[in-house]
């Protein structure tokens, strides 16, 4: 793999998280917007925020980046000042401050980026009063996956304080994209032939989830969802399986959630798909970028089966998963994809055997030969179930079930009280999960067929499973909250029986 400089900008590939993304962008031109907004109580320097964000895109390669749009590259600009755009709403009445928040949404979060015009970047910050101000942040899901997002989260706060006190804020080097790019695909060269021969094998048995019609609603594709909250004694009773069995929280969900979907669908052979980490790369956690990969991980279901038969078959399969994780997301999904294929179209057989042709004129990506045909069977598939749900109805859409583990569910929560007592200057900053203003729905289209299962700690609502989806009825939202309560409870008991017999 070659990483070379052309006109003053880093030429490098993409790490196969970004690839993912490249391949929805150019499918449906959404970059899926991160909004992070920031609000600052108490007296702000907006000047010291401003050298903030600077530092931010003087530190993070991928911010200033740019992404070809026929070749899987990307292209590092060199640092220039960004300046932060101010808004005064102070003086409006709430009615107003209201509707002036809204419309500086729509201009800010709502537009899809342009990945080929770095940065990939917007902010404003926002006076409402004289000690309250709102920072808005967007990025592309291209330039920051949810780890990236926590560490974000971190540096911002911390360089804010620094700048107070008159520090330096730039530090030792981070990780270059280019190193963390060059170990990624040296991990994968060396296992690709293993790589694939591994997901054939695994996926080999994997049927679609299909639901019934009564449980769809493809009506409104409206983003909307539940929050399924979990007492402190079920996180109790995860914890001790966890503890027990030698598992992981993200294997304790698979199997709680499959077990769930298993019975909705009556599918006993189904994948769940789930972030795979791949931040062990030394300097990789201080590192932006979508560096994680989301792949599927299939569970063999039945009714005779104990819940700690297929916890353990649950850790056996994603510790698998875990070892082949450094392959880039086209290749297990491919295969998905062409198990649902009826026959292949001709357009998917000439691109397949042009596949060879584009790995060998865009080699400076350091892609696979197959991986044109790849994304070809994806988009193949995807074009085929629309059809047949066009003709006969929404319960002929396969689903894809996420199940994330997001950073929260583990945070203690990040304490400012100390800073805020070092220093009158400080204020404090939070990051509002409630609006005081209304946003536009989500209504994008390239996760209409996706149920996200986001296993989080809600700042008002405690650690839970947040629910997110275009196409489910209610019904089918209170069917899975009650059929996992009705897991973890027969659980417990069966527990506490076999701890009392002993």
């Amino acid at each position: 793999m070659n990483i070379s400089i052309d006109k003053n900008r880093q030429v490098l590939p993409l790490t196969n998280g970004q690839l993912s993304f490249w391949f929805i962008y150019h499918m449906t031109k959404e970059t899926a917007n991160h909004f992070l907004p920031y609000e600052f109580e108490g007296p702000l320097r907006s000047d010291l925020l401003e050298k903030v964000l600077n530092t931010l895109l003087q530190d993070n390669e991928i911010l200033r980046a740019s992404v070809s749009d026929w070749c899987a590259l990307q292209y590092v600009y060199p640092y220039e000042y960004f300046h932060l755009p101010y808004e005064d709403l102070s003086g409006l009445c709430e009615q107003g401050r209201t509707a002036s928040l809204g419309a500086l949404f729509l201009k800010y979060s709502e537009p899809n980026f342009d990945l080929m015009k770095p940065p990939l970047l917007r902010a404003c910050l926002i006076k409402l009063t004289p000690e309250k101000h709102l920072l808005m942040l967007v990025m592309p899901h291209f330039a920051m996956d949810g780890a990236a997002l926590h560490q974000m989260d971190i540096e911002l706060r911390a360089l804010y304080q620094k700048a107070l006190h008159g520090e330096p804020l730039r530090g030792g080097r981070k990780l270059g994209l280019a190193d963390y790019v060059t170990q990624e695909q040296a991990i994968r060269n060396s296992q690709s032939q293993q790589a694939t021969q591994f997901w054939q094998q695994q996926l080999s048995q994997a049927k679609p989830t299909y639901l019934a019609p009564a449980l769809l609603d493809i009506t409104n594709r409206a983003r909307r969802g539940i929050f399924i909250p979990l007492s402190q004694t079920q996180l109790q009773d995860i914890g001790r399986w966890c503890s027990q069995n030698k598992l992981t929280q993200q294997m304790v969900f698979l199997a709680l959630l499959g077990k769930v979907m298993a019975k909705l669908s009556g599918n006993n052979r189904l994948c769940l798909t789930t972030v795979q980490e791949n931040r062990d790369i030394d300097g990789a956690r201080s590192l932006y970028g979508a560096l994680l990969t989301s792949l599927p991980v299939p569970l063999q279901i039945s009714d005779s089966q104990s819940l700690l038969e297929l916890f353990l078959q649950v850790k056996k399969t994603t510790l698998a998963v875990y070892e082949y994780r450094h392959v880039p997301w086209s290749i297990p999904l491919s295969i998905l994809a062409r198990r649902k294929l009826s026959k292949q179209p001709w357009w998917l057989k000439v691109i397949s055997k042009l596949s060879g042709a584009y790995h060998s004129i865009s080699k400076q990506t350091g892609l696979y030969p197959q991986v044109l045909a790849d994304f070809a069977a994806i988009a193949a598939s995807d074009i085929e179930e629309d059809k047949k749900t066009l003709r006969y109805g929404p319960h002929h859409q396969a689903l894809t079930m996420n199940v994330n583990m997001l950073p929260s569910f583990y945070e203690q929560g990040i304490d400012t009280t100390a800073a805020e007592q070092d220093t009158a200057q400080a204020c404090r900053i939070t990051l509002r999960r409630q609006l005081d203003f209304p946003v536009p729905q989500d209504d994008s289209e390239w996760e209409q067929n996706v149920l996200n299962f986001y296993i989080e700690k809600h700042p008002l609502k405690g650690a839970g499973i947040r629910l997110s989806h275009q196409c489910l009825t209610e019904q089918a939202e209170q069917t899975i909250r009650e059929e996992l309560y009705t897991l973890l409870r027969q659980s417990s008991e069966v527990a506490q029986l076999v701890e009392h017999s002993a």
